[in-house]
Parts: structure tokens; C-alpha cells; sequence
């Protein structure tokens, strides 16, 4: 029986800390300082929360985001994986109603290695003869300049077998190396 009782308070604890995340984002989002700043970025991004396993999908419709309980594969620009600290953070970030450069890379740290996949599975960068006539190389060390002077962001992009990989750390000897500020990295997709 105990371990019944304990079973029902977890889940009703957990539920109600998946019930608090959704909730927390569709309060802090609705700025117009942050809907300019992911415009272009996103228009179905899917967030999954480790902790609570929570998933849900943010959608930029111009004017306000709007928000819809699960991730629908294939209907979303890309999925990011975020914690409860990332919930947290967001909302300090936008309790001023600003982003300055510091929590903007934060942001960006946390969407940069989904952003990057989604990126590298463009026609000219995933299919191999079109990626060698356009110059791009197949090992890259990618760093996301912090604003503040802390540690850079740094991930290792390879193309192997047909695919890429994105690894967070530096592997290997590059053949490129890119250093990007948050900025550059939000228009990196779309570019």
C-alpha cells in the first residue's frame, strides 16, 4: 500500500511539474523583444524537457507564439532538448523584456547543436558531390564566441558515410574553422 501511495504522489508531482513548464513558457514568450528575436529562427520548434519527459511545440506565428502539448516528427523546424534549469533561466532572461548579449548566448548555447543538424541536412550540405562542389569541407570546428569573455561554445562538425555528425567538444584537426557570435549563429540556418 505504501508503495501505491508513493506512486500516485510522484505522478501527481511530476504532472504537475510537466503542467508548470508548458505553463511557464506560454507566460514568458509573448514579448515582442523575444518574438523579434526568434523571428526567422523558428516557426515549430519542438522543446522536450528531460527531467519530466515533457514535449511540446512552440509555434512563431509573427504577432505571438502559440503552443500545442506534444512533438509531431516532421512538423517541427527541430527538437531541443532543454532542462528545468533552461525553463528557469528563459524566464530571467525575459523578465526585463530585453535580451542582452550574455543571455543571448546562453539562448543560442542551448538551441545552437540542433540548429546545426538541421542545418547540415540541406541538399548542398548532405549529399556528398554537392557539398565537395560547393567548398564545403568534411571536418569543422565550429566556436560560438561568448560576448561576456567566458569559454566558448565549441562543437566538431564531421561528414561521414553519407551524414553528419555534430559532436560538442574539438576532435580531431579541423580542415575549417568557424567562430560565430550568437548573433551569426541565429542567421547561420537561413543563410
Amino acid at each position: 500500500m505504501k508503495k501505491i501511495i508513493l506512486s500516485i504522489i510522484a505522478i501527481t508531482s511530476l504532472n504537475s511539474q510537466v503542467t508548470s513548464s508548458l505553463h511557464t513558457w506560454q507566460n514568458i514568450l509573448q514579448t515582442p523583444e523575444l518574438l523579434t528575436y526568434f523571428d526567422g529562427v523558428f516557426e515549430h520548434l519542438g522543446i522536450h524537457v528531460e527531467e519530466t519527459g515533457e514535449q511540446f511545440t512552440i509555434h512563431h506565428l509573427g504577432t505571438q507564439f502559440s503552443f500545442e502539448e506534444g512533438i509531431q516528427e516532421g512538423k517541427v523546424d527541430f527538437i531541443v532538448p532543454v532542462q528545468l534549469q533552461n525553463i528557469k533561466n528563459m524566464v530571467v532572461h525575459a523578465k526585463d523584456g530585453q535580451i542582452n548579449p550574455g543571455e543571448s548566448w546562453r539562448i543560442v548555447d542551448v538551441l545552437f547543436t540542433p540548429m546545426t543538424r538541421v542545418t547540415l541536412q540541406t541538399p548542398v550540405l548532405s549529399i556528398n558531390w554537392r557539398r565537395k562542389l560547393a567548398g564545403v569541407e568534411d571536418l569543422i570546428h565550429v566556436y560560438l564566441i561568448n560576448p561576456t569573455g567566458g569559454d566558448a561554445s565549441k562543437h566538431t562538425l564531421i561528414y561521414v558515410k553519407g551524414q553528419w555528425l555534430v559532436i560538442k567538444g574539438l576532435h580531431v584537426n579541423p580542415r575549417r574553422t568557424y567562430r560565430m557570435s550568437p548573433k551569426d549563429s541565429l542567421k547561420w540556418p537561413t543563410s
